[in-house]
């Protein structure tokens, strides 16, 4: 058990139980994310099952940065912040609020790259755990075509973040450029 794992345990509220075991449900927040996006319903189903309700108290560490990836969180209640370490202070900026909806996570089920950010619980929290290990059993058992659908869609899904990042760094440095010349004058 990780540190932080002895803050993160299984919810036995009938209620949440309920709204978990709800494959309907489950599948319709699966189809929600966007590396599922292609998945037909029978394949988020069946996905669905092997996830797993948590309950987060707030202010828990869900995933630290650097440490070993694990898996897709869906939020399904509260609130989390994503922070990244600042190297030359070495304190960490909030760079993200994340409401119910949201997922983070989502690059361990392709990569086993250490976690890229600190994710918080703000409040208490309801997340869908879908652990990267179990993923991996999924894929292997639903066939090739499945497994290329996946890793088409996350082709296409990081070209496009790679692609709002340049963007947005290149809007960044003009606005620094605009202001920082602008003192100088």
């Amino acid at each position: 058990m990780s540190r932080n794992q002895a803050n993160i345990y299984f919810t036995n509220e009938q209620e949440k139980e309920k709204l978990f075991r709800d494959a309907v449900y489950g599948t319709e927040r699966l189809k929600e994310i966007e590396v599922f996006s292609k998945f037909s319903d029978p394949e988020l189903k069946k996905l669905h099952s092997y996830g797993k309700m948590l309950k987060v108290r707030s202010k828990v560490n869900i995933v630290i940065e650097g440490e070993r990836s694990s898996g897709l969180y869906i939020l399904m209640s509260g609130r989390v912040s994503v922070y990244k370490s600042d190297d030359s202070s070495h304190n960490l900026a909030r760079f993200a609020i994340l409401e119910e909806g949201a997922s983070f996570g989502e690059l361990s089920l392709f990569d086993d790259a250490p976690r890229s950010a600190t994710v918080i619980a703000e409040t208490d929290s309801l997340l869908f755990f879908l652990d990267a290990n179990d993923f991996h059993k999924f894929l292997a058992e639903s066939g090739p075509e499945l497994k290329i659908k996946f890793y088409q869609t996350c082709a296409v899904y990081l070209a496009e973040r790679f692609r709002k990042l340049n963007v947005d760094y290149i809007n960044s440095q003009q606005l620094l450029w605009k202001y920082a010349l602008r003192k100088e004058v």
